[in-house]
């Protein structure tokens, strides 16, 4: 599972939380609207069967832990889903070797999805 976290731009953290809910809804929406350019890349580079892993992919809920929130993107080591065999295709087996899909999606994507962040941040805020 990638993650995008986000951290540190304590101005702009302490004018989110000043905002209260508000900022709550922008950070969220932002890190939302970020994580999807790393999902479309990581559906597209998804090994296909029947389709139902790819369909599977998803972002998950946002989760906070102090000053920092992260989003899961496609599907962890942990996941029992129904698509749980897609966790073999990227971090692989005993026997069977690694065909990472989602880090190569984060890889590609990180510097869009920090712009896209951007961008929801300045909309939000009205700047």
């Amino acid at each position: 599972m990638a993650e995008i976290e986000l951290q540190g731009m304590q101005e702009l953290l302490n004018s989110l939380t000043d905002l209260g809910k508000r900022g709550k809804r922008i950070e969220n929406k932002a890190l939302l609207a970020a994580a999807k350019p790393i999902l479309d890349a990581a559906v597209a580079n998804a090994p296909v069967k029947s389709g139902k892993g790819q369909a599977g992919l998803k972002i998950g809920r946002i989760k906070s832990k102090g000053d920092t929130k992260t989003v899961l993107i496609g599907i962890g080591k942990g996941d029992i889903s129904e698509i749980f065999y897609m966790k073999f295709h990227e971090f692989g087996t005993s026997k069977m070797p690694a065909h990472p899909f989602l880090q190569p999606a984060y890889e590609s994507k990180k510097a869009e999805a920090i712009r896209i962040l951007k961008e929801e941040f300045r909309r939000g805020l009205g700047l």
